[in-house]
């Protein structure tokens, strides 16, 4: 007897096993062939899997015999008997050697009294037809060829969940990493390792604390005290979730949730585990973001809402006599704070717009030199200690632009450059004629940016300290700047020195 797989992972070859099994039975019962044929679903009939002792051309000559008698042949309890006497309209088949034959004995294949195929012998027709004595051991032969059968489906329907499952986590947006007790990593992704740096071939078999090392935003280590695999996690739970950071391999941090789902054996001990890994650094900065909203929105608007609240219940007031100056003044201060708000809520809205790329240019010829000499005089009557210069060559071209977003451009710089630099100096701002382009650039002599300050310079809400903790500004400026000069098909750039000045520079196409 050949030995049959019990174990569906085990990898069979159906054919081979099931032609091994037939020869067998050919050969125990007497028979000169024999065919075992199997349930095809999506055709509703027996199609042959095996023959042994047939050529093709009589093989396919007999494949009617499996839908016409051989089921019921082999569902009857005399599954012995003379095949002229089934099929008298017909020709005895002949066997490879040429031997006519006419005993057969069939019997089905069945798993749990389901029929999923059957099994058919052939004997010479001058041959004894087959006794009761033969059924058993083509029984033994039936079990043996359902079994095989089975197996086979079954790896057949494991290999297809093997191909969706490793679809799913090489498709998946999530890093996903599988961990044995030890923590020594069995899989993962390639989500996992664009996030981390790691090749697969690098983290496999590896512990995955020395891939992943989680730590806090205070930098402790979270995989040596709080590791749901090594450090006794709640026992009675399977799915637990840590948040903190991981070092790539070329050093970047990012934020994560490491969800861990976890096998446990029957004492609650942790067997394996299917990790997770999901980069939150989004919703971080979205949750930044949102804070930063709001602490601008606080100080930004509620210091002059203040003001005006108490200037306007001050000269509101019936008993007071005020006289023209006091008034007059009031009344003043309560238009700046008002102008003030004004130009918050505006740059909250451009900012949107841009953000949102919902912003329409109107287009027409400018000459930047003259939105320069606008804007500086407008802000050079708020500083005294300030020299400004405005260099633009009498050939610089007219640029085809839209000219209140250039002039906010200009305001935002320019007031920018008065405000960091405090104890007052020159602030230039030069035109170039390169080719088909212009460059513009803004410089001042003030505090300088921090290195650490200058990746995220243009980010909206952004504000470095830049040695002046008490200037006021929304973050918005330079984030509206470079929004704008994209848009209009050119680049922003910035170079700056600490306690030396700033100098910030953009190029627009000459249309």
């Amino acid at each position: 007897m050949v030995k049959i797989p019990r174990n569906s992972l085990e990898r069979i070859d159906l054919q081979a096993t099931l032609q091994i099994i037939l020869k067998n039975a050919v050969e125990a019962l007497g028979g000169s062939s024999g065919v075992v044929a199997v349930w095809n679903e999506a055709e509703h009939r027996f199609t042959s899997s095996v023959s042994h002792g047939l050529d093709e051309t009589m093989q396919a000559w007999l494949d009617p015999l499996l839908n016409e008698i051989a089921p019921d042949l082999a569902g009857s309890r005399e599954c012995f008997t003379l095949l002229s006497e089934l099929w008298p309209d017909h020709d005895l088949p002949a066997s490879q050697k040429g031997i006519r034959q006419n005993p057969i004995i069939a019997l089905p294949l069945r798993i749990s009294r389901r029929s999923i195929g059957l099994i058919y012998i052939l004997r010479p027709a001058e041959a004894g037809v087959f006794s009761c004595f033969d059924q058993p051991i083509l029984a033994a032969f039936a079990e043996q060829a359902a079994v095989a059968v089975q197996n086979a489906k079954l790896a057949a329907l494991l290999a297809e969940e093997k191909q969706r499952l490793e679809a799913i986590l090489k498709n998946s947006a999530d890093g996903i990493m599988s961990v044995d007790s030890r923590c020594r990593i069995l899989g993962f992704n390639p989500a996992l390792e664009k996030l981390t740096g790691y090749k697969r071939e690098e983290a496999l078999g590896k512990e995955c604390f020395r891939i992943l090392n989680l730590t806090d935003s205070q930098k402790r280590n979270l995989c040596n005290t709080r590791c749901p695999m090594r450090n006794g996690a709640a026992k009675d739970s399977s799915m637990i979730e840590q948040i903190g950071l991981i070092r790539a391999q070329d050093g970047t941090m990012t934020d994560v949730s490491m969800v861990y789902s976890i096998v446990r054996s029957t004492k609650g001990q942790p067997i394996n585990a299917v990790v997770n890994v999901r980069d939150i650094s989004k919703m971080r900065e979205m949750e930044s973001f949102r804070e930063t909203i709001l602490s601008m929105l606080g100080h930004e608007l509620q210091t002059p809402l203040a003001i005006i609240k108490g200037y306007a219940g001050t000269l509101a007031r019936t008993e007071g006599e005020w006289d023209k100056e006091t008034l007059q003044k009031g009344l003043q201060t309560i238009e700046e704070e008002s102008d003030r708000l004004s130009r918050v809520m505006n740059k909250l809205l451009l900012a949107s717009r841009l953000s949102a790329g919902a912003l329409k240019l109107e287009k027409e010829p400018v000459q930047l030199a003259l939105i320069v000499q606008k804007v500086v005089r407008r802000l050079s009557s708020f500083t005294n200690n300030h020299e400004f210069v405005v260099d633009f060559p009498a050939d610089f071209p007219t640029l085809t632009v839209e000219p209140n977003l250039i002039e906010q451009v200009f305001t935002n710089l320019i007031d920018n450059a008065v405000k960091y630099s405090p104890h007052g100096g020159k602030v230039t701002i030069t035109g170039t004629h390169l080719d088909s382009k212009v460059k513009v650039t803004v410089s001042d002599q003030g505090v300088g940016i921090p290195l650490r300050d200058m990746d995220q310079l243009f980010q909206r809400f952004h504000r470095g300290e830049k040695g002046q903790s008490k200037i006021q500004g929304t973050g918005l400026g330079l984030y509206i700047c470079k929004s704008i000069i994209e848009v209009h098909g050119g680049k922003m750039e910035v170079s700056s020195q600490i306690n030396k000045g700033s100098e910030f520079s953009f190029t627009l196409p000459v249309e």
